[in-house]
């Protein structure tokens, strides 16, 4: 019994942690970080530098590795019944929608962030020639982040819905 209140407080504080961060980040800081400009990109610098995307990525892992475990005792281990009631239907909803947000951050978000902060120390130190060029790609690759930030939005969402409300289905 002790184990599965662990779980749930690991699963549930960096799943809401994961969600918060997530929302905050795509509906507040990257709009405000986009208005700003050409300053926007420092403040991009220093969310690196505090890692701020490798600790919801690890948030992440943590809520999922957690689930797992808690649906695998749920479900007496893995038990396909389980996964035909409504319950096990509406957790298996959000945790395919978890792994795949998930799975949207470490393979889109994170390589897009990644090329938006190089062009951006780029844009930094460029010439003022060279930033019409640079501005192009910065755009560019601006708007993929945005596009994937917000398509891993959405799944995330869409599992804490899931997840928050499977039990009384």
């Amino acid at each position: 019994m002790g184990a599965i209140i662990v779980l749930r407080i690991v699963h549930i504080g960096f799943g809401v942690f994961w969600a918060g961060g997530v929302m905050f980040m795509n509906f507040l800081i990257g709009p405000s970080i986009g208005a700003a400009g050409p300053e926007g990109f420092r403040v991009m610098q220093e969310l690196n530098k505090r890692r701020y995307f490798h600790i919801i990525l690890g948030a992440a892992a943590l809520t999922i590795i957690s689930g797992l475990d808690l649906v695998r005792r749920d479900s007496s281990n893995f038990t396909p019944g389980w996964f035909h009631s409504p319950t096990g239907i509406g957790i298996s909803t959000g945790m395919v929608a978890a792994i795949i947000a998930f799975l949207i951050g470490v393979l889109a978000i994170n390589p897009a962030m990644k090329r938006l902060s190089a062009l951006g120390a780029e844009m930094m130190h460029a010439t003022p020639d060279a930033r019409g060029a640079l501005s192009t790609q910065v755009d560019a690759a601006r708007a993929r982040l945005i596009a994937f930030g917000m398509v891993g939005t959405i799944f995330v969402v869409i599992a804490v819905l899931a997840m928050a409300t499977a039990r009384y289905l």
